[in-house]
């Protein structure tokens, strides 16, 4: 009997206010486990800072957010550069975001390598936008549900991280209604 390889888990790229949204509601081990979760340091550090006194803020543990990361890639100012200067409208985007798109932008792999992309920030939708890239674009409502995540998590999800609220966005940035 010939046995069946699993199939492979999908990279996935996520900004800062994923990792927090996965981690108040509790599904970051599920994503962890069913992607192949990667990110930039600066979403790592973003992550784990914030003020403690915030209401909303949102406690990341260290050790269980770097074990589900498949991997964290350091981006230098030189790809920064680079990227600011190919897409200067880009310029406007939280650290974080700036870094994820820079880094991905600077590895070329959008158009070759299947992996998707995942953000709650209408301003880094609409940068995928400009950068073609509106297709790879996911929520973390649909990654949650594909990870196995149970409905009691993902009806605490907050409205952006949801895929009818990224459905609404990229057809606006589609029709240049978010230009």
């Amino acid at each position: 009997m010939q046995q069946v390889a699993p199939p492979a888990r999908v990279r996935v790229f996520v900004d800062t206010n994923v990792i927090l949204e996965a981690f108040r509601i509790g599904c970051w081990p599920a994503l962890a486990a069913a992607f192949l979760v990667e990110t930039v340091e600066k979403c790592v550090e973003e992550a784990l800072t914030g003020d403690p006194a915030d209401p909303r803020h949102v406690t990341v543990d260290h050790d269980i957010l770097v074990a589900g990361l498949a991997a964290r890639h350091a981006v230098d100012k030189r790809t920064i550069a680079r990227f600011a200067l190919a897409h200067p409208a880009s310029a406007g985007l939280d650290d974080g975001e700036l870094h994820l798109l820079a880094w991905l932008h600077g590895q070329g792999q959008t158009a070759t390598v299947k992996l998707l992309l995942s953000t709650a920030d209408k301003a880094a939708i609409v940068a995928a936008g400009r950068l073609d890239w509106l297709d790879i674009v996911t929520s973390l409502e649909q990654l949650a549900q594909q990870a196995g995540v149970s409905r009691v998590q993902v009806d605490q999800m907050a409205r952006h991280y949801r895929q009818q609220w990224l459905d609404e966005i990229k057809v606006k940035v589609r029709l240049g209604i978010i230009p």
